[in-house]
């Protein structure tokens, strides 16, 4: 069976109007969906799942971020101090973002980070790929 957007078989982390939804449909292999602020506490709550799956090999992760509202200062510092940290054990990581600006700076982290990060504003593109992704997964 495939795998669908269902909110009743995610992880779910809520606090102060920032929710945030983790599927993991394959062994490594983690998607995400962000609404409202990137707080810190968000961003742990993903962290922590990610080392998990990061202990059976290298992750993929999709993050579908459209409707993250901004972040917070120490959720951006610690995602860059994390992302440096866990740098080789990514294959691949995807976000849909609303913003170009934003689309932009995680391209910049990229190329700082050496990292194969996409980022894109285009819904249909993402979820193409999300999917192919996952077929290649055998989901």
């Amino acid at each position: 069976m495939g795998f669908a957007w269902n909110d009743a078989d995610a992880d779910v982390y809520q606090v102060d109007g920032t929710e945030v939804l983790l599927w993991r449909p394959a062994e490594r292999f983690l998607i995400t969906r962000l609404k409202g602020q990137a707080t810190l506490g968000a961003l742990q709550f993903y962290t922590g799942r990610a080392e998990r799956e990061m202990s059976l090999g290298r992750l993929t992760v999709f993050h579908e971020w459209a409707e993250m509202a901004g972040y917070s200062p120490a959720a951006r510092d610690e995602l860059k101090r994390w992302g440096k940290q866990h740098n080789d054990a990514f294959d691949h990581v995807e976000y849909l973002v609303r913003s170009k600006v934003v689309a932009m700076l995680i391209s910049v982290a990229a190329l700082t980070l050496g990292r194969d990060l996409h980022a894109t504003t285009d819904e249909v593109q993402f979820t193409a790929d999300l999917f192919a992704a996952l077929e290649r997964r055998g989901v």
